[in-house]
């Protein structure tokens, strides 16, 4: 797991799954793609935004994280599991992330 840099524009192929809470004043925003060269590569990257427009700030604010499969995985089940208690938003995200790396 490192921190890194969101790209200013993710090429389509790039993207396994993505999740946005509903339109209200903190949209949520969770992308997984493949951070490799190709898609054979074992490394992804989370991709988190968010905004608070209660405070007029309409922009997003962007977040990365790049990972290796089996942490991901680890990561995913922590989520959805009984851990602990995260919006309906993050844990429809990490269920999508377990379905697509459990297909890949």
């Amino acid at each position: 797991m490192r921190k890194i840099e969101v790209p200013k524009l993710i090429e389509p192929w790039r993207i396994i799954c993505a999740a946005q809470s509903e339109p209200d004043y903190s949209e949520e925003r969770y992308i997984l793609i493949y951070a490799g060269e190709n898609v054979w590569d074992d490394e992804f990257a989370v991709i988190e935004g968010g905004h608070c427009s209660c405070y007029g700030w309409n922009d997003v604010t962007w977040d990365g994280v790049e990972y290796g499969r089996d942490e991901l995985l680890k990561l995913a089940e922590s989520k959805i599991g009984d851990s602990g208690w995260y919006c309906r938003c993050e844990q429809r995200f990490w269920k999508l992330v377990v379905m697509a790396l459990e297909v890949s």
